[in-house]
């Protein structure tokens, strides 16, 4: 087992059946099986699945297979073959959670402050984040943003992705992603441990 540390009990599970990601927690690793836990009810198929583990560095795919469930009041548990065909990435600052949080958005100009607006994010990683705006975003380059997460805030310079037009409630909206570009890697791994909170 010790090549496999990260199959740590507490370490986030995201099981991956029909093209949907269900989040789940290590409960023991033990006789080549993996019992994993959701603390609410959940309903799985018992088959072959792909299954990504969140480690401190960073995520590793494999495949697997949901041998067994039981249930203790609402906490489901599942017993899963040991993971094999395992790849390893430390790409973690992808995983994308719908967390909505305040943030503040300033927009510079040749050193100076156009404008500055106070939003809530649709959904974050530890690369950015999208939110609705109320009118379009021109092609700043110069933009700040102050994220306010888990009593945290996090200071970093954006960038703009893609500004889109959506409708919401027959009014037209803007649905903006923003790339961080300043951020550091203690706060990338943050905001991380919160996307897997999140979900979790």
């Amino acid at each position: 087992m010790d090549n496999y540390s990260f199959l740590k009990p507490s370490n986030k599970l995201e099981i991956i059946v029909d093209g949907k990601s269900y989040f789940c927690t290590i409960y023991y690793v033990e006789n080549e099986k993996l019992t994993v836990f959701f603390e609410q009810q959940t309903e799985l198929p018992e088959k072959e699945i792909e299954i990504n583990i969140y480690a401190e560095d960073g995520i590793y795919n494999a495949t697997s297979r949901i041998l067994s469930s039981n249930y203790l009041n609402d906490t489901t548990f599942y017993m899963l073959s040991f993971p094999s065909n395992i790849k390893h990435s430390q790409r973690r600052e992808y995983l994308r959670a719908n967390i909505e949080t305040d943030f503040t958005l300033t927009i510079n100009f040749d050193g100076e402050e156009l404008d500055k607006l106070i939003a809530t994010t649709k959904n974050i990683c530890a690369k950015g984040l999208a939110y609705i705006a109320d009118r379009q975003m021109g092609a700043y380059s110069d933009l700040e943003v102050d994220l306010q997460l888990a009593g945290k805030v996090i200071h970093t310079k954006a960038e703009l992705v893609y500004c889109s037009p959506i409708r919401v409630n027959n009014t037209f909206k803007f649905l903006t992603a923003l790339t961080f570009t300043t951020i550091s890697k203690e706060e990338m791994n943050f905001i991380t441990m919160q996307c897997m909170k999140f979900k979790g």
